[in-house]
């Protein structure tokens, strides 16, 4: 029903004439902003000396400009389609940036590239119009795919998502979106941040961005000094202080009595969902009370959502529907495939 692309958000200025450094577009993208060249993705991790991305940048930032760029690129959309995209935002900057994000990628834009970085011919210049953008709350489209997907679900439930810049919270019925239970909090590089506080008093980590850290933190493990470090026992125990500090209280506020009379249900969605030390802290205070489902590909589930948005506004086959979500780890791209 989708096919989606994805790649780092890491992005960092070059001057470099790269000429086959990567295999594919995907893994090659090298985009013009500007007079200035950047690379982003798996070519910014491959070649970029400490590729970096501001958390939660606003939509007129050359960060997220680039990245919907890269995006669509990546996407294989060809020249001149129109295209109708979905966005999201953080509910806690979704009324700030809405229009900003409508206003400054909503028309024509032109993406010049580098093909010879995949070792191809051209000019990699790319005309596209984005005919229609609309933008969501991002715990909203996670609910649009948890209704209008696969699963098709019914009824009231709670949706948390656990992304790397923040934790949205949300209830869903089938009225609407409980406003009362939508809210926005620090994300896992809350986490990833109390790991860099114990590392740091033993290792230097000033190369470091939070962005890389947060790799080492999935993995469990960091190469510091051609010496692997073990991290999976300083991960639980970041992954439990942030339980504690930020987590617990968040969700507690949205998961009180009076929306407990609504539903017992609740959707672990976002990146954070497939960390084992957090699911268990979640079943420890709400397991008795609640029934609680990460669903599939949660990292993805916003995306689908983003797409089935576009979806909507689709009333003939000149326009192509597109979900885009910009996050602080990845970027992905969603299309349909009929």
């Amino acid at each position: 029903m989708y096919t989606i692309q994805s790649f780092s958000s890491l992005m960092q200025a070059t001057n470099s004439p790269l000429v086959n450094t990567a295999n594919s577009l995907l893994t090659g993208l090298k985009i013009q902003m500007g007079q200035q060249w950047y690379i982003c993705g798996k070519l910014a991790l491959n070649e970029g000396n400490s590729p970096r991305r501001p958390l939660n940048a606003s939509p007129e930032s050359l960060e997220c400009q680039l990245l919907f760029k890269a995006a669509i690129l990546s996407s294989g959309v060809s020249a001149d389609t129109p295209l109708m995209v979905t966005i999201g935002l953080p509910n806690s900057t979704y009324r700030l940036y809405r229009e900003t994000a409508e206003q400054t990628l909503r028309g024509k834009h032109i993406i010049q590239s580098d093909p010879a970085v995949y070792g191809e011919d051209g000019s990699g210049i790319l005309p596209i119009e984005v005919a229609h953008i609309d933008v969501l709350p991002e715990v909203v489209s996670c609910m649009v795919a948890l209704r209008r997907g696969e699963s098709c679900e019914r009824g009231a439930f709670f949706v948390f998502s656990f992304g790397f810049g923040t934790l949205e919270t949300g209830l869903s019925t089938d009225e609407g979106v409980v406003e009362n239970a939508m809210g926005s909090a620090p994300g896992m590089h809350y986490a990833v941040n109390i790991l860099r506080e114990q590392l740091q008093q033993t290792y230097d980590l000033s190369f470091q961005s939070i962005q890389q850290l947060d790799e080492a933190f999935r993995n469990g493990y960091l190469y510091i000094n051609r010496k692997k470090i073990d991290l999976q026992g300083l991960r639980k125990k970041a992954i439990q202080t942030y339980y504690a500090e930020i987590v617990s209280p968040a969700l507690g506020d949205v998961v009180n009595d009076r929306n407990l009379a609504k539903s017992n249900r609740i959707f672990l969605c976002g990146g954070g969902a497939h960390y084992g030390d957090l699911i268990d802290c979640i079943l420890e205070e709400f397991g008795d009370i609640a029934g609680v489902k990460i669903v599939d590909q949660p990292e993805s589930l916003a995306v689908k959502g983003y797409l089935l948005n576009s979806m909507r506004y689709i009333q003939d086959q000149s326009k192509l529907p597109v979900g885009i979500d910009i996050g602080n780890i990845q970027t992905r791209v969603a299309l349909a495939e009929n």
